[in-house]
């Protein structure tokens, strides 16, 4: 089968307006503009069903490999890996390893570290040339903030604030770290900083992502 023109198939009609389509059918596909409502749903679920259709009715043609160019860069990511303490053991000293069951891939606290008390540090090693932390941002606020340091170099330190400035629920935060470096073992310092008030929330360390 060839699919020819997506583009023709898979078309939105408020795409070929030239007005708000709001205005053109007297009622809005998404309260905010970013999330839809049932009715932007079914616009979206005709749209998708037309294609399938459309694919559905060219099925038996034959099918040609399509001729991509070469990349015009390395894929940095694709033997990416996800490193939390079931395939890391970093040295702790004030962390702590959480090791309760995890319920599934939305269980998110789970399989990571603590860091409950200013200057507790954890350190890892990690052969990669892109890095990048998970870590909680809390609605718990005030949360401890800690600090990253990348091979040494306390002249530029990331800092990774625990505190999340919005009331839906935490918010599971990626920070990239390094990005097309030197591929060699690097090491990632963490260190839990000094907090206004004895109160604070917990940091919680997800997961390194190490690639490259």
């Amino acid at each position: 089968m060839t699919y020819r023109n997506p583009a023709a198939v898979l078309r939105t009609p408020w795409a070929m307006c030239s007005q708000p389509f709001s205005v053109l059918m007297g009622v809005a596909p998404s309260p905010d503009g970013l999330h839809p409502n049932d009715f932007g749903h079914s616009l979206a679920a005709g749209e998708i069903t037309r294609l399938l259709e459309h694919v559905n009715a060219h099925r038996k043609e034959p099918e040609a490999e399509p001729k991509l160019p070469a990349p015009l860069t390395a894929n940095a990511y694709e033997n990416a890996r996800r490193l939390t303490i079931r395939e890391i053991s970093p040295k702790l000293e004030g962390f702590r390893a959480d090791t309760a069951e995890k319920l599934g891939h939305l269980d998110h606290w789970k399989n990571g570290w603590f860091g409950c008390r200013p200057g507790d540090r954890i350190t890892f090693a990690v052969d990669a040339s892109c890095i990048a932390v998970q870590y909680r941002k809390t609605i718990r606020r005030p949360a401890l903030r800690a600090q990253l340091v990348l091979d040494g170099d306390t002249a530029h330190p990331v800092l990774l604030d625990g505190n999340f400035d919005e009331e839906w629920g935490d918010c599971l935060y990626l920070q990239p770290i390094l990005h097309h470096g030197e591929h060699k073992t690097h090491t990632v310092e963490l260190t839990i900083l000094p907090a206004d008030t004895p109160d604070a929330a917990e940091f919680y360390l997800t997961a390194l992502i190490a690639a490259g």
